[in-house]
Parts: structure tokens; sequence; C-alpha cells
């Protein structure tokens, strides 16, 4: 994956730069204190077991590390954990970096790791995002073996647990025993590289911990929430911010303007219209999901509302997933050969496609979807986008009864297989079952090395491809504003390296 730095730049109208007026509350910034402008904070505050994508989980990633770190190729880096291995199919080892301390001042060791581990078993963390994800990985036990030593042990053999190390963010287990979860949230402490001295309504400050392992280049951080993407440009242009994320293309010639770079980060996801195949209609017909991939000019999307970023996706992969198939060609742009296979199921006069969006998903969803269905009226296909609220979204999912034969949909994970716990047939209630699958998911997931894995991840990706649960679209792309006082930023996967920004002075 290459990182690049946007600059092309063009007249842009001067009201742009006018009309300050939206950001009277956002004083100009001190030289040494960095200033990111987010959609939404997190919504647990400081709360370490949630929220783990950027941008909201930026706060976060700066107060917290993980035993490990993914990199912009998927590959797993050290962090709390220097180095680790598998002692045996059920145990890893990690070795921990020494003289880590937190920001109030405990020492980081092995108890760290045991003791997050032990909250995230019971009581309030359970039920967080990080307890759910560490109790469907079957971790048993998390073992001190002197101090810098922690082996931890899972029900079944999992070659991909260093990975998910990623997630476990170590808070102060002192602070966070004798506050609880809740008011730890709103002063939480952590081994990053800035240390919160106020979370507030929509603003968190920072100020530099220079004891931290990983050393801050400048002295203080403020994280503002901006909902609105049109203010989060507007205060790159006026200075009010540094840092935005959650902007478009569109937006480099006005930052330019401003004497400012738009940064191109692609996610670690991808998007996709998933169609629901557990109920009767032509959807239940391969041919017809395989017509409908040929049908959408996904390329002439990407460049009309990413300027080009990415390139249509083969797979519901990414480039940075394990076991992501490089075999697979993206599905070709074909209206004749859509128009055939339909046909040749029996639906050469088209049919009605009712799909679910929930509206401000995404910045460009709508349109998105919008030209989806343009494209697929050249096969008679009549897609209606129906707006649902994310609750009725989320209870469709979880409970079934879905009123569509579609809906929008994308996912985040360096790990493939675990998307199949909801686009399969070991879903609860499964959208989309294809028997033949499973098989081989199960074998990717009973693999024993990480060779083994990454070759039948390969092989779920293929069948899938040959049998599409809906239309492959794109790996999620962010763009990034930076202002003219950045000199130095970098941002790749799901990682923002905030302790390496640094301003001008």
């Amino acid at each position: 994956m290459t990182m690049h730095k946007r600059t092309k730049y063009g007249l842009f109208g001067a009201s742009l730069l006018g009309a300050l007026g939206l950001f009277t509350s956002l004083n100009t910034p001190s030289a040494e204190t960095i200033r990111i402008g987010l959609q939404v904070l997190p919504t647990g505050l400081g709360n370490p077991f949630g929220s783990f994508n950027i941008p909201t989980a930026v706060p976060l990633d700066a107060i917290f590390d993980g035993l490990t770190i993914i990199d912009e190729n998927g590959a797993t880096q050290p962090a709390l954990a220097v180095r680790w291995e598998r002692e045996t199919p059920n145990t890893w080892v990690f070795y921990l970096r020494d003289s880590v301390t937190f920001s109030n001042g405990e020492v980081f060791n092995a108890t760290s790791v045991t003791s997050t581990i032990e909250t995230l078993s019971s009581g309030p963390a359970a039920s967080t995002s990080l307890g759910t994800t560490i109790k469907r990985m079957g971790i048993i036990k998390a073992e001190a073996r002197g101090r810098l030593t922690v082996a931890i042990t899972t029900q079944k053999p999992d070659v991909l647990l260093a990975q998910y190390m990623s997630a476990l963010r170590i808070p102060a287990p002192q602070a966070l025993a004798d506050l609880g979860l809740e008011k730890f949230a709103r002063a939480p402490i952590g081994t990053g590289p800035y240390a919160v001295t106020d979370w507030g309504e929509g603003r968190v400050k920072l100020t530099a911990f220079t004891d931290s392992w990983r050393t801050p280049k400048e002295t203080g951080l403020e994280v503002i929430q901006l909902s609105d993407g049109a203010a989060r440009r507007q205060a790159v242009i006026s200075g009010s911010v540094d840092i935005a994320f959650s902007l478009a293309p569109e937006d480099v010639d006005p930052i330019g303007l401003a004497g400012g770079r738009l940064w191109v980060r692609q996610e670690p996801g991808v998007n996709f219209l998933a169609f629901v195949t557990v109920k009767e209609s032509p959807l239940q017909d391969v041919r017809v999901r395989r017509a409908l991939n040929h049908a959408v000019n996904k390329q002439r999307m990407i460049d009309v509302f990413m300027d080009g970023a990415v390139k249509p996706a083969s797979q519901i992969a990414h480039t940075m997933s394990f076991g992501y198939n490089e075999t697979l060609e993206p599905y070709a742009y074909d209206v004749d050969l859509a128009r055939k296979l339909m046909s040749e199921a029996g639906y050469a006069e088209g049919f009605d496609l009712p799909i679910l969006l929930v509206p401000g998903g995404s910045a460009n969803s709508q349109d998105w979807y919008q030209q989806i269905a343009n494209d697929l009226t050249q096969i008679g296909v009549k897609m209606e986008i129906r707006a649902t609220r994310l609750p009725n979204y989320f209870d469709y999912m979880y409970n079934g009864g879905w009123p569509s034969l579609g809906f929008a949909m994308s996912t985040y994970t360096f790990d493939p297989i675990a998307a199949y716990r909801i686009r399969s047939c070991s879903w609860q209630n499964p959208y989309h079952c294809d028997p033949t699958i499973m098989p081989l998911i199960n074998d990717a997931r009973a693999a024993t090395t990480s060779e083994n894995r990454r070759t039948r991840t390969g092989d779920v990706l293929e069948h899938e491809f040959h049998n599409p649960p809906g239309i492959f679209l794109w790996q999620n792309v962010s763009f990034e504003g930076l202002g003219p006082r950045v000199q130095t930023y970098w941002s790749g996967a799901d990682t923002l390296r905030v302790e390496d920004i640094t301003l001008t002075p």
C-alpha cells in the first residue's frame, strides 16, 4: 500500500476563505498544540475497550497502547510486546517492553496485562467491544511468568492471536481498579504519548507524556468534534484545526489555496452491497448475482467519487488482509455479459431490487448507491433505495426479518475469516447462507500454522468470488486534510502516528 500526499491545487471561490464565524469558538492554536477535527468522538469517552477504528479512536490511540500494532502492509509489529512465540498450539508467550510507565507513574509489567484480561472477563468490561472479542477468541488464561513475560492460552489454536493483541489496550491497572470503568473513562490513563487533562463535551485536551516509550514531538494535543464535513474542511482552511478527518477529494483545491494538502489513506475495510439471499428472490441464483457485479461500472464511480484513489474490489477483503487472494481480478464491467447471465437465469426482463441505506453512513454513500441503481437499469433491474435508521439496521442484522433484498455494508478487519461470523450460515439469523463455503471456512479457522491459514483463507475468498454474496465495490479510503502548520504526518491502515506529528515553529 502506498501512502501519498495530494498536492494538486486549483482555483476556488474566495468565499470559502471567508465566513469564518463558524469557528469563533476555536481559538488560534499555540505553536506546540496539534489540533485534530473528527466527525465524532468515542461514545464511551476514554474507555480503552471500545472504538478501535480511526478516526474515532484517535484520542484513545494517543492515550493507550496494545501489545502489538498492525502496519500499513498488514504485518503485526511490536508495541508493548517486543516479541512473541507460540509455545504450544493453544499458548502464546509475549515478551514485554522494559522501562515502560503509565502517565500516572504506575509501572507497566506482566501483571498489567494479566489484570487487563481478567477485567475483560467479567463485570462491565466484559460487555464492551473488546470484552466480547476476548470471549469469542476463547482466551481462558493469562499468566505472568516473571516481570516482563506473559503466557496467553486459548481454548482452541489461534494462529492470529498476536494480530488480535493489537486491540488489547492496556490501562493503568491500579487507577482502573480504584476508579471503576465508568469514572476511569472520564480520566483515562495509559502508556501512550499523550495524557488527558480534560475530557469535555465535544473536545478532548491532552498534554505530552514525555516519559512515554512513544515520545511525542509536540507538547499538546486537542481533539475536537466537528460533525459537519464542510465545518471540518473550513476549520483546516481557517487554521482552527491542523488536521481534519473524513473529507472528500474535492476539498484538495480549497485546502491547497490555504497552503495545506490532502493525505490519502487506504483503510482496512471493504464496501459492498450485501444481498439477502435467504428468502425467495432472483438473488438466490448465482448467475443473477454475478450479472449484477458485471453491470456496475465501479471504476467510473471510483474515478468520480474518490479521484481514482483505489481499484475495484475483487473480494470482500482489503489488500492488507491476512490471506488476501492476489490471484483474483475484479468483475469486469460488461453489460452484454450481464444481460446474457440474466437471460440464462430466466430474468431477461429484470426485477425489483429494494435495498436499505442508513443516511449519513458515509460522505458519498447516497451518491454511490444512486449510481449503482442507474447502472442496473441497463439490465432491467430497478433498485429502490429505502432509508432506515441505524437501530433498525442492527435489529435486522441480529434478529433477521430484512424488509429488503439488499443493504449497504462494509467490513473492517485484518482477518477476512472473522467477517464470516456474520456473513455465513453460522450467524444466528443469517442474511446470506452458502452451505458450500462452510467447510472451507471451518478449515481456515482450524489451521494450525500461519502459512496454512493464509492459504485456506485465500481458498475461501476464491470460492466467494465465484459465488458472490453481493456486489463487490472497493476498499475504504480516508481523505485527511492537513493545514499549513503540519510539517510531518503519517497515517496508514488503522494507525495514526500522532507522536510523530510535528508543526512548523
